[in-house]
């Protein structure tokens, strides 16, 4: 796991700045703290800071070259099947000088060309210059776990692991781009390709994009919206998906440095710790959040429980109301994109306790999108049977009546009854709706905000409109999106704050395109999510464990947002220029209901204080 930069002007004549590559780069040392490495030559300058994973050895310093020196790689990542790669590209006649998974990329693309990218099973993002072509080849992986972000225009191509090194080149001004707005206060994230910032974009997960002669070019060379369904007896399912991941999981446990796994004791990270069990001998290291007070959930007993049943070495972090609220700023800093996500900052401050005895972490991640493990799954699937049997003359009276009952979830269940799948569904953060857009949004911005949120679900869903079921497309959209810009953004950025690499096993793409090819009533039935993952676990995992409603290191903002705290959270906001997008009397209202406990604002009220501390931080 690393942060690599780099940057390409135009103009040949033009030399890169080697200080400008080193400072820039070096805004990311918290991804990198072992080693550091710079290359310019003409135009063109690559930085990187390594996290020494692989190879520990100066071996691995990059950037890195091919034996002619015109191919150079700078590399954030893990290709986990290197050794059966490095076995391959050996017969071939390619001679090796490291042990290292990045030399194993350059060797691949001598071989292969473009072509290579199908050969990795991993998370990677890497850029690669070619000398003899004088192109950029900038990769991302396959579901996005690792990020990349450029700028382009005509004087200079600029990219990097994270944004903060492309504005301080300086060629970018830190600006915010409007038309992703609504998409933060809608669903708590701004999909891809687009960013918060003007003019820096996402290439997206499997994606690449090459620039010659100041020409870009983007191609997919992923995706599975058209993996077929497959119908199979149970046991051949369970077998299936048993191998595969058990095979995924034993791949990620290569490495050169301790590991361990955040343990939320939930059926997921369960199931990496009960599989990590019967591959490793020694204990395995263990880590979890928890909270103190009354009246809070934690899920500490759960975790406690399944460390116990494996006999773990199991350490907690107990997580106050001043750690959450003075970590709002990290929040912002770390993720640099806004994000609406509280679990977040939990899992920053876990990060720091983990690295203190590991530098490698497997999680959970990802297998609620593939496997249906959200509630709302089902409850779309309410909705359509209501728009079936309810007749649309009382739908209509809902909608009529439901603007004047200042209650946002009542506002935003009337929106949903009056749209198709395909117009309301915008995954399981979804929290704004037209009708409490009209009422939330400045008439300014309102008129102005433009359709990006609704044009990028509106292109997924066009993307699997063959799929025989409205499930297969929920769960193809909130990989692509949800997934993708919010839940791996989030892993990533704040365990990399903590120097601390994250590995999930769930996203092996073997296993991304087995689950896709699982019929619909296989992953959820009757309000029983998981049915296979479930099945395999059965004999491995406590019942408690298997049964448990779906939570994931909750954080306990609606007990934390009391009253006192709550005006002080109203003066920040209040004190802001927000009101260029938002409404006061809105805030107040939302504000005043939830401190009267009519309703759960905590969520709205927490992206209201995410975007007010994001514009001062980023001076936007």
């Amino acid at each position: 796991m690393c942060g690599i930069f780099g940057i390409k002007f135009m103009d040949h004549g033009r030399i890169a700045d080697m200080e400008l590559v080193v400072n820039s780069t070096d805004t990311m040392d918290h991804r990198g703290p072992d080693d550091a490495g710079y290359w310019i030559k003409g135009s063109v300058g690559l930085g990187h800071r390594r996290l020494s994973i692989i190879d520990l050895s100066p071996l691995g310093h990059q950037p890195m070259f091919n034996e002619d020196g015109n191919i150079v790689l700078v590399y954030n990542g893990e290709i986990y099947n290197y050794h059966e790669l490095y076995k391959e590209l050996s017969s071939q006649g390619h001679i090796f000088k490291s042990r290292t998974d990045t030399e194993v990329i350059i060797h691949a693309y001598e071989e292969w060309g473009h072509d290579c990218i199908h050969k990795f099973n991993g998370m990677f993002a890497f850029g690669l210059w070619d000398e003899r072509t004088q192109s950029f080849w900038l990769v991302r992986d396959r579901l996005g776990i690792k990020p990349l972000y450029y700028y382009l225009d005509d004087n200079v191509f600029i990219f990097s692991s994270e944004i903060k090194p492309i504005l301080k080149t300086g060629f970018v001004k830190s600006m915010m781009n409007e038309k992703a707005i609504d998409s933060f206060f809608s669903i708590g994230y701004v999909p891809g390709p687009e960013t918060m910032f003007k003019d820096i974009k996402k290439i997206m997960p499997g994606h690449f994009l090459c620039l010659r002669n100041g020409r870009m070019n983007q191609s997919e060379y992923w995706d599975f919206a058209e993996v077929e369904q497959v119908n199979l007896p149970m046991r051949q399912y369970e077998q299936r998906l048993e191998n595969l991941f058990r095979d995924s999981v034993s791949m990620r446990l290569r490495s050169d440095v301790p590991l361990g796994v955040f343990l939320s004791g939930g059926l997921d990270s369960s199931a990496v710790v009960a599989i990590m069990s019967e591959i490793l001998s020694d204990p395995i290291n263990t880590f979890t959040v928890g909270y103190t007070g009354k009246q809070i959930f934690s899920e500490e007993p759960f975790a406690n429980l399944v460390a116990a049943k494996f006999k773990t070495r199991h350490r907690v972090f107990k997580l106050e109301p001043d750690d959450f609220f003075s970590s709002i700023v990290k929040l912002v800093e770390f993720a640099e994109e806004p994000i609406l996500e509280p679990a977040a900052i939990a899992l920053y401050h876990i990060s720091k306790l983990a690295r203190q005895f590991v530098t490698v972490l497997l999680s959970g991640e990802g297998s609620d999108e593939i496997f249906a493990g959200y509630y709302l799954y089902e409850l779309m699937g309410k909705v359509n049977r209501i728009q079936k049997y309810v007749p649309m003359s009382i739908l209509g009276l809902l909608k009529t009546v439901s603007p004047h009952l200042k209650r946002v979830k009542i506002n935003k269940y009337s929106d949903w009854l009056g749209l198709p799948l395909e117009g309301r569904y915008h995954g399981t953060s979804s929290y704004l709706t037209n009708t409490i857009k009209r009422e939330f949004y400045s008439n300014y911005f309102y008129n102005s905000k433009g359709d990006y949120l609704q044009d990028t679900f509106s292109g997924y869903f066009e993307k699997v409109k063959s799929q025989p079921d409205d499930l297969s497309k929920m769960l193809y959209v909130d990989t692509k999106t949800w997934l993708a810009d919010d839940l791996l953004l989030k892993a990533d950025k704040m365990t990399m704050a903590a120097s601390v690499e994250l590995r999930v096993p769930f996203l092996d793409y073997r296993i991304v395109e087995l689950a896709a090819s699982f019929p619909s009533n296989i992953k959820l039935d009757s309000g029983n999510a998981k049915i296979v993952l479930k099945s395999i676990m059965k004999n491995r995992l406590p019942d408690s464990i298997i049964d448990r409603y779906k939570m994931g290191f909750p954080v306990p903002i609606n007990n934390w947002f009391g009253n006192e705290l709550l005006a002080s959270i109203q003066g920040i906001i209040i004190k802001s220029d927000i009101m260029h997008w938002i409404k006061k009397e809105y805030i107040d209202d939302i504000i005043m209901n939830h401190s009267k406990g009519i309703e759960d604002n905590s969520k709205l009220i927490m992206s209201l204080l995410v975007f007010v501390f994001w514009k001062d931080h980023y001076k936007t």
